[in-house]
């Protein structure tokens, strides 16, 4: 489950961050006959990779290696998946066929819903190849059409939490909300409370997706709810599991809440245990609550949410300074083509998902395994022995295709697993070393976290980082306009960057040069209304700031925009009029909120002044 969670945000990732453009790559028929084409060769690299292992139905392999193969291929396929999905998005471009069809412009769950069921297609290609192969390693009778539907619906019930809370972000942006959740520390509040509310309400939401069934009353069942009393362990009910049909031998507990908690058992690991055995393993269900790994793992979500939102601006300023050290890729960027775009996002992109994959892979990977044995021992301190769990572990190890030795970057081995309760039971402070390792390392990490997401907004606000950014970026925007001098894109740019190093009299002049190409640029216009309101002599000129800054707010009514004007009345003397504009700012919203505020008082008391007099 958790390597498809991490293909599902690489496949959101990859889909969302190229924007749609203003023309497509090729025309409608070309696109949808090359897309129909990258899909048919992927049929053709799913039916060859899976050659081998059909073959080898006939002969008399071995089952541990039958099923080692089986799952190597389901991961390097589904990879590949995410590397055709790259190609329909960034090469193709569909995205811009996507955005014609109503609630796509504005809506990111139906653009990230396209992307998911796209790559659900590849991935249902290798579920029809791998399908006998499935049939051989689990001894199953189930039809290919009922193993479709069985992980259908187990992809689906993961992507409940994305669907919900990307539902609610399009709400949250269709309505007017307070400012506060547009900042990163109201984003990432925000988000919390959504997941939370997933995590505490959802469980009874995905049990039904799953189809989840009551666990009939019987004497285990009897016994279940027995052990779980006499161990102070409440849920909402045991429920039957029919991941696959039944026939996966697994198990695992839902839900925060003690009422709407739910411990899910397949039918195939209730027919291969024993009565004690199945409560072994719901001791080790019981430890992952009685642990609060399930708030942990949300914390860890939160955690790289947060820091990817402090160091947004840091790393697309990387990004777009190594585009720009090549004369080409300037060109092309600044000739608006949709290649450049592409490239760009792929850029952006590409890092990023080494970034997500390296941190879920090895970091939250780290602290899931050793989750998993933290859950272990907690099974081994309530019954007071490992055999009834090791037994359990032992026989799915063998049913399941000889998968004593199979890798996993969320478990240990079963091999492993064995081996540790063997030694823990043995040496009873290894449990305690264990949980002082996990948590020490928890505590360790979550608060390198919490220093790097609040260093990071910090670190770039400080003089020596925006020295050395800007100065980064006048020496390659320099070498830009030595190639390209008559670019009012550049020139725009450069001239900003000047003003923000108080070079007023450079900054006016570029400017104007590219106001003189582009006459009806609301951000040019900004800029230069803003320079001269707050310059100095003699570059100060109030008439033409109140001028630009007004012809700029009819191009762009938005918050920066109104400040800018909100400035020019200042300094025209037109208190009144500068605290109307600054209070349109406010009310818009955005990251600037504290600056308008501290702008209002400075209105307010210019007001005021005025209205007392010198005599006063």
């Amino acid at each position: 489950m958790y390597n498809q969670l991490l293909y599902f945000i690489a496949a959101l990732l990859l889909f969302t961050i190229q924007p749609p453009g203003s023309k497509p790559f090729l025309p409608l028929s070309a696109t949808l006959l090359a897309s129909g084409a990258l899909f048919g060769i992927y049929v053709a690299l799913c039916r060859w990779a899976f050659r081998p292992l059909r073959q080898a139905l006939s002969a008399d392999v071995s089952p541990a290696w039958l099923s080692r193969s089986f799952h190597a291929i389901q991961a390097r396929l589904s990879i590949a998946g995410l590397l055709f999905l790259a190609c329909y998005a960034f090469i193709l471009n569909i995205n811009y066929y996507l955005q014609l069809l109503p609630g796509f412009q504005w809506s990111q769950t139906l653009h990230g819903a396209a992307g998911l069921v796209l790559y659900t297609a590849h991935l249902a290609v290798i579920w029809v190849m791998g399908h006998p192969v499935y049939q051989r390693i689990h001894h199953s009778t189930k039809s290919l059409a009922a193993y479709i539907r069985g992980n259908g619906s187990f992809q689906m019930a993961i992507l409940v939490p994305w669907f919900l809370i990307s539902i609610l972000g399009d709400i949250f942006d269709l309505v007017q909300k307070p400012p506060f959740f547009s900042s990163a520390a109201g984003q990432v509040i925000l988000y919390a409370t959504m997941l939370g509310a997933f995590l505490s309400f959802g469980p009874s939401l995905v049990v039904r997706l799953w189809g989840c069934s009551t666990l009939p009353e019987s004497s285990l069942r009897t016994a279940l709810e027995e052990f779980c009393e006499r161990h102070r362990f409440r849920i909402g009910d045991f429920k039957l599991w029919p991941l696959f049909g039944g026939e996966m031998l697994t198990a695992g507990v839902m839900g925060i809440l003690p009422g709407l908690r739910y411990i899910l058992i397949t039918r195939g690991l209730l027919a291969l245990l024993d009565r004690e055995e199945i409560e072994a393993v719901v001791a080790h269900e019981m430890g992952h609550v009685k642990r609060f790994h399930l708030p942990f793992y949300m914390l860890l979500f939160l955690g790289f949410f947060a820091m990817a939102l402090s160091y947004h601006d840091l790393y697309l300023d990387m990004i777009s300074y190594l585009l720009y050290q090549s004369e080409v890729l300037t060109r092309m960027v600044l000739e608006n083509s949709p290649a450049a775009t592409t490239l760009f996002s792929f850029v952006y992109a590409a890092p990023m998902l080494f970034i997500i994959i390296l941190y879920f892979r090895y970091i939250f990977g780290f602290f899931m395994r050793n989750s998993e044995r933290q859950a272990d021992l907690y099974a081994l301190k309530l019954i007071g022995h490992p055999h009834t769990l090791i037994s359990s572990l032992e026989k799915i190890a063998y049913a399941g295709g000889s998968i004593r030795d199979l890798p996993s970057w969320h478990h240990y081995s079963i091999r492993e697993r064995v081996d540790f309760l063997w030694h823990s039971f043995r040496n009873p402070r290894l449990p305690g070393r264990h949980d002082r390792k996990l948590y020490g390392a928890a505590a360790l990490f979550l608060g390198l976290v919490a220093v790097l997401t609040w260093a990071g907004p910090r670190l770039e606000q400080t003089s020596p980082a925006r020295q050395w950014r800007q100065q980064v970026w006048l020496t390659t925007l320099e070498a830009a306009l030595e190639k390209n001098p008559d670019s009012p894109q550049l020139l725009s740019i450069f001239g900003g960057l000047l003003l923000e190093q108080k070079r007023y009299a450079e900054a006016e002049s570029h400017m104007l040069r590219a106001l003189a190409l582009t006459p009806e640029d609301p951000t040019l216009l900004n800029n230069l209304a803003w320079l001269y309101a707050t310059a100095p002599a003699p570059v100060a000129n109030s008439a033409a700031a109140l001028q630009l800054a007004e012809e700029a707010v009819r191009l762009m009514p938005e918050p920066f925009v109104w400040d800018t004007l909100a400035e020019a009345y200042y300094v025209n003397g037109l208190f009144e009029d500068a605290l109307a504009a600054i209070q349109r700012a406010i009310q818009a919203g955005g990251d600037n909120r504290d600056h308008y505020l501290r702008q209002r008082e400075k209105f307010q008391k210019a007001r005021e002044g005025k209205h007392r007099g010198p005599s006063d």
